[in-house]
């Protein structure tokens, strides 16, 4: 009050007293008071959100899963439909095999036949004839085959009989005798075991019998039914492959296409370089057994033929076959003769035939081939371990072919189009092949009278 001076201290000054609070100087560069600074939005890390949301992971709520358990959880129950999906159907396909087999079967034939009914169509024949010839001339083969066959074996039989104790008997020598030097009576112990198996389990031969004979039954009805289907694929397999490539929709038709161009051309480059790998195995091999004088030398060629269809083990076990008939009926020196010739023939099937014969027809890894065969056995015994690995293949040619080579969606399909001119639909269809084949477009004709 003295003098005229306000009594409150300064608060904004440096003289204020002790204890006094101050104000924060929230001026800005150009010395306004009262206003924040403005945020930098020049700089590079003008765009950068705050730390507190870029650096730090979002919070997990309390009682709910993590990351880890959810993804794990979302792709369990993926792989759980999918294995049941598998499971279901192969559960139906195992139960409908009568179906299945000769539906398997009456392909793989119609793939083996196709080209003589090819041959047939260009002699100008009909198809229906071309059809009936190339089936007729089978069944004359197959019964002259198995003719031959019975024969052989019924005139041989009683001599292998007993070339084959006679045959016992010298291993048995042989054992005792040679460079092993086994005990006399363990060998004979050994064999009297063997002998004695086969008399107690007389009453499970026969048994086997009757089964036998009910799997005959369904042998016959299957067979029946894949002369019928085979039959209707070589008279109008192009129609029937038609009718299930237009049920897809219109912009799938090209891919369909050429997934079934591509599906046929691996059936029928395994189906018949298997054929000509199995008649060139059971040449050889049946060339040695005549030479050595084998007894029932046709039949095992015959049985080497067919076992070449089973890859993997079906040479394997029908070699095996053949050197233990030629060990027990001529003695040691005939089985080496013939083991050696049955591995000459792998090693020019495994090295020059089938890289040559099947080329790109099958390439499949040696445990896929080994799996699926595996599977093919467990499911529907022999016939699955034949009809296994060609399907297996087919199955990866069509899926590299839709993931790497099959036209976009929307190409137009070769089986579409009612109105659409014959002359088109044939070249529609003939630029598949070609684009499966791998074979460059033909030239396009010069328009009319331009040389």
């Amino acid at each position: 009050m003295l003098g005229g001076m306000d009594p409150r201290p300064d608060m904004a000054g440096d003289d204020a007293g002790p204890g006094t609070p101050s104000e924060p100087d929230t001026s800005g560069a150009d010395g306004a008071r009262g206003t924040l600074p403005a945020p930098d939005t020049s700089g590079p890390d003008a765009t950068r959100p705050a730390p507190s949301e870029f650096d730090e992971p979002p919070a997990t709520l309390p009682g709910q899963p993590g990351m880890l358990l959810r993804t794990a959880a979302s792709w369990s129950w993926r792989l759980l439909l999918v294995v049941a999906a598998i499971i279901v159907f192969g559960t139906i396909v195992s139960r409908l095999r009568l179906v299945v087999i000769p539906l398997l079967a009456g392909i793989l034939l119609t793939a083996l036949l196709h080209p003589a009914v090819a041959l047939l169509r260009r002699w100008r024949l009909g198809r229906l004839t071309s059809a009936w010839l190339v089936l007729i001339g089978l069944f004359i083969v197959v019964a002259g085959v198995l003719t031959l066959f019975g024969t052989q074996a019924t005139s041989e039989f009683q001599d292998v009989g007993k070339q084959v104790s006679k045959g016992i008997d010298q291993l048995q020598g042989y054992l005792t005798n040679g460079p092993f030097h086994f005990k006399k009576q363990d060998v004979d112990n050994f064999f009297h075991n063997i002998r004695g198996s086969f008399s107690r389990n007389q009453n499970q031969v026969v048994s086997g019998v009757v089964h036998g004979a009910s799997l005959a039954v369904e042998v016959a009805a299957g067979t029946v039914l894949t002369i019928f289907v085979t039959f209707f694929l070589l008279y109008d397999g192009d129609r029937v492959w038609r009718w299930i490539a237009t049920r897809f929709p219109e912009n799938a038709g090209a891919r369909v296409a050429g997934a079934g161009a591509v599906a046929w051309l691996t059936i029928s480059g395994y189906i018949r370089g298997t054929a000509i790998v199995a008649f060139v195995d059971a040449l050889g091999v049946g060339i040695a057994l005549i030479i050595l004088g084998t007894p029932l030398a046709f039949p095992l060629t015959l049985l080497i033929f067919f076992g070449a269809f089973i890859p993997l083990i079906g040479a394997v076990i029908t070699g095996t076959a053949a050197v233990l008939v030629a060990l027990v009926t001529q003695g040691i020196g005939s089985a080496i003769a013939v083991l050696v010739a049955i591995v000459l023939v792998n090693q020019l099937e495994s090295h020059i035939l089938q890289p040559l014969l099947m080329g790109r027809a099958v390439r499949l890894h040696p445990m896929a081939i080994a799996l699926s065969l595996t599977a093919g056995t467990a499911l529907w015994g022999i016939a699955g371990g034949v009809v296994a690995v060609p399907f297996a293949a087919v199955l990866n040619r069509v899926s590299s072919y839709l993931s790497n080579e099959a036209p976009p969606l929307g190409t137009p399909s070769p089986y579409r189009g009612l109105h659409a001119p014959q002359k088109q639909k044939r070249r529609r269809l003939a630029a598949v092949w070609r684009a499966v084949r791998g074979r460059p477009a033909p030239p396009t004709p010069p328009p009319n009278g331009s040389s």
